[in-house]
């Protein structure tokens, strides 16, 4: 007789959670790498025991929070999060991990999508739970304030020692070097910056000048090729008879960085504090020089192609209104990435307008009207998912409404925060509707310029019509691309 064997059902063997720390440190100095290797070590401990999660990697940076775009441990840590080989992030605190809160919760909406949790310990907030954005939003809110301050104060004491004439350079100028804390002369390159201000007062272009440092294998202050660029900065550095001027540029928080400064900030100049490579009348000769030499723009002159026209390469087209009026690339003289594309006559330009207008006035009915078409069906659809869309937004709000007085009546927030982000949540769902409500009166902009585009066509000169419909063009010198409204792209030999 044989026998049976019952074999039970085997168990799927629970998957390790792969786990990720992110540590950072604002500074370099010996009391923040302390802070660092205490917070490498915490990690290393808490995900010592490989059968409760496998500790993938501790992901470092020393450097500010105020941006992601400077910490590369924390955009490998991404990169590593959006490849799948994460499924949790831990580290320290909000403030640990950035300190803007408009990138923060970029980063964890997506970390969200990717099926990666992020905790901070500090906080004890867990991402893993959806009231937990609520309170992210506000602890990072507080984070970024704290940054705010910080920079707030180091502006304020770089403005002091401006002004008394104690801020030492951080970038040495080409021509200097530090010995013991002080900018001496270095004679090698001090030598370069006397024949380029002896060169230009000679006659030499800065182009001109370029082309002769590069044939001679001098070194640029980029480590480059040299381009008229750095010698006109070079010729503008006013250290060079021994004077600085502080905050020419100047930044912002969370802003545009380094704006030329022209008279938003306050500047400061301090005489005679680096010892001179050049005279004072060699320099103010130079800058009379210069100002004579910039070409002064000819306002009575208006093309109707002007600021629309750009080069393959990139670069703007420039207008030279000569015995024949032509157009060539601006990068054609550049001694760095040279454009070699050919200039073409205005004349030839407008010929190729005016042939793609008669054109379009011939056959718009079976040029543009099938575009029309074709654009208001996909509209239809769109409306629909628009709509939807709409709809989602209005249902998370709501939600987040729930969230709110969850948290209001655990003590986490106050009731006057309580209704001043439900009256921001209640101005954001009218809106919604407001919007759901008007979606059948609002159309694609291409189809109203499309319409607009067919109407102009049928009745308006080709000398006018360029104001009215071009967009942009893009050119070679031998062939030209023009961009009309709604998208419309034409290609026409010059």
């Amino acid at each position: 007789m044989r026998k049976m064997s019952v074999i039970g059902q085997s168990k799927p063997k629970k998957k390790k959670q792969r786990v990720a720390a992110y540590c950072r440190v604002s500074t370099d100095k010996s009391d923040q790498q302390h802070s660092f290797e205490m917070q490498r070590s915490y990690f290393q401990k808490a995900y010592s025991d490989p059968e409760k999660a496998e500790l993938v990697e501790i992901y470092t940076d020393t450097a500010s929070g105020t941006s992601a775009s400077y910490r590369p441990g924390f955009q490998r840590l991404m990169s590593d999060c959006r490849a799948g080989k994460i499924d949790r992030v831990v580290t320290k605190s909000l403030s640990r991990f950035a300190r803007n809160t408009k990138e923060c919760l970029a980063a964890l909406r997506e970390m969200k999508k990717l099926g990666v949790t992020v905790a901070f310990e500090k906080e004890g907030i867990d991402t893993a739970n959806v009231s937990d954005e609520i309170m992210i939003t506000i602890m990072e809110g507080l984070a970024q304030e704290e940054s705010a301050s910080i920079s707030r104060n180091i502006r304020w004491s770089l403005k002091r020692k401006m002004e008394s004439g104690t801020l030492k350079i951080a970038r040495v100028p080409y021509g200097y070097k530090k010995v013991d804390d002080e900018l001496i002369i270095d004679e090698a390159q001090a030598e370069v910056v006397r024949r380029i201000f002896s060169m230009y007062l000679s006659g030499n272009g800065a182009r001109r000048i370029a082309v002769l440092l590069n044939s001679d294998n001098i070194p640029s202050p980029t480590e480059t090729k040299w381009n008229n660029v750095t010698v006109l900065k070079i010729l503008r550095q006013e250290k060079y008879i021994g004077d600085i001027r502080w905050q020419k540029t100047y930044s912002t928080f969370m802003g545009d960085k380094w704006k030329i400064n022209r008279g938003e900030q306050d500047s400061y100049y301090i005489r005679d504090c680096l010892p001179p490579i050049i005279s004072r009348d060699d320099f103010m000769n130079a800058q009379t020089l210069r100002e004579r030499n910039t070409r002064k723009p000819n306002k009575n002159y208006s093309s109707p192609f002007r600021g629309k026209t750009k080069c393959t390469c990139g670069r703007s087209l420039y207008f030279r209104n000569c015995e024949k009026p032509l157009w060539e690339c601006t990068g054609k003289y550049s001694t760095v990435n040279r454009c070699h594309n050919p200039k073409f006559l205005d004349s030839d330009y407008h010929a190729a307008w005016n042939r793609m207008c008669l054109k379009l006035r011939e056959f718009s009915d079976e040029i543009i009207m099938p575009c029309i078409d074709l654009f208001d069906l996909a509209e239809e659809s769109l409306i629909s998912d628009e709509v939807l869309q709409l709809r989602e937004q209005e249902e998370e709000l709501s939600k987040r409404k729930y969230v709110l007085c969850s948290l209001c009546s655990q003590g986490c927030i106050t009731t006057e925060k309580l209704v001043a982000l439900q009256n921001e949540i209640d101005s954001e769902m009218e809106e919604i509707q407001q919007k759901i409500l008007l979606i059948d009166c609002v159309g694609d902009d291409t189809i109203d310029e499309l319409t607009t585009l067919y109407r102009l066509i049928a009745g308006t000169s080709s000398d006018n019509l360029s104001k009215m419909i071009l967009k942009n063009a893009v050119t070679d010198g031998k062939t030209i691309e023009l961009e009309l409204l709604g998208g419309l792209k034409i290609t026409e030999v010059l």
